[in-house]
């Protein structure tokens, strides 16, 4: 059996994005890029949220239903929760690298329209 994540182990997956930073939000940590939200960790550390397309996250929620609990689902975005005791680093380092991406994008096509202002 593998080990549970910890808490630090996503701050260190996080922390190898560029742009990234940690925050606080319903008090919880929170991950961002521009000031967005990509990830979060529950209060108790024990969980990592994901902003993924809603199709991910319903396919994740659909697959792993123990590890994976999809938390919010509104067009094109869902959100999914992962226990850290179920999680497998490999996967969680790709979505958030994929959580990040997501983000990213939309935080350079805001920058790309106020240049346009």
């Amino acid at each position: 059996m593998t080990a549970v994540m910890s808490p630090g182990r996503i701050r260190e997956l996080v922390a190898v994005l560029p742009e990234t930073a940690e925050g606080a939000h319903h008090g919880h940590p929170d991950f961002r890029i521009g000031n967005r939200i990509f990830a979060t960790l529950s209060e108790r550390e024990d969980r990592v949220a994901l902003r993924l397309t809603h199709i991910e996250a319903r396919a994740l929620a659909e697959r792993s239903p123990k590890a994976f609990r999809l938390v919010s689902d509104r067009e094109p975005i869902g959100w999914v929760s992962l226990d850290l005791a179920e999680a497998d680093e490999g996967e969680v380092a790709d979505l958030l690298e994929e959580a990040w991406s997501l983000r990213q994008s939309e935080v350079e096509r805001t920058k790309a329209s106020r240049r346009k202002r």
